[in-house]
């Protein structure tokens, strides 16, 4: 019996951390949408070569957390995938967290 609330404890810990890194590789990848505009905007406006340097900074930092965030997503997705306990609550909002993440990508 406390195999199986371990299994279940271990079901829900990677159902939210695929959920956690979903959400998270979703707010990056927006983040460096919108901090691209942000550079275009300052170079189309003249704006100091300094300003223009650091909002560049930003977007190759925004830019660098989505490959990494994704890698971390496709891991989280395995690892869940492959520890499913079958008929149990845990599994079916993993499977639901699942189907989300493998959307978002």
């Amino acid at each position: 019996m406390a195999e199986l609330q371990q299994e279940k404890r271990q079901l829900s810990i990677k159902t939210g951390v695929v959920r956690r890194l979903s959400k998270e590789y979703w707010m990056y990848k927006q983040e460096a949408k919108e901090q691209e505009l942000v550079v275009e905007k300052y170079v189309a406006e003249h704006r100091e070569s300094h300003e223009i340097r650091k909002q560049e900074e930003i977007l190759k930092d925004c830019s660098q957390m989505v490959p990494d965030t994704r890698r971390r997503l496709a891991d989280g997705i395995s690892d869940l995938d492959a520890d499913a306990a079958k008929d149990t609550d845990e599994y079916r909002a993993a499977v639901q967290a699942l189907e989300t993440a493998k959307n978002d990508e």
